[in-house]
């Protein structure tokens, strides 16, 4: 007969290596959803997101980025940042969900969103010059 001992150092082995198998499936990267990358439009549809995102648009001074963006579950955080590198918009898709951005400098401008078990809407499409 086995031992209470050698079954609890049994199942405390099998419990370690389901631990160790699993738990870094947890943060794998993983994108269910749709996407559109375009020079007038970035979109991100997402059922379930784990990881990052990036698209570059090529605008023209007096152009306007019309942006929406929604977190319904878990966290998303999107980045626009100009051809300087500075940081046009940071945000997490709460609260204002739609906004528009004017572009004073022409050049090429980032998107970047990191996702963790995230399910939400961004879309940055290029809109008409002002005039």
């Amino acid at each position: 007969m086995i031992s209470e001992k050698r079954i609890l150092l049994i199942l405390g082995v099998l419990l370690s290596v389901g631990l160790i198998l699993f738990l870094p499936s947890c943060n794998q990267e993983i994108f269910i959803g749709h996407d559109i990358k375009n020079s007038d439009l970035y979109l991100l549809d997402v059922e379930q997101m784990n990881g990052t995102d990036s698209h570059s648009i090529e605008l023209q001074a007096g152009a306007m980025l019309a942006v929406h963006f929604e977190t319904v579950k878990g966290s998303m955080h999107m980045e626009i940042s100009a051809p300087d590198e500075s940081c046009l918009y940071a945000g997490n898709g709460k609260g204002v969900t739609e906004f528009t951005l004017n572009i004073s400098e022409s050049g090429t401008y980032f998107i970047s969103v990191e996702a963790y078990h995230a399910k939400g809407i961004i879309q940055v499409q290029r809109k008409e010059e002002r005039n």
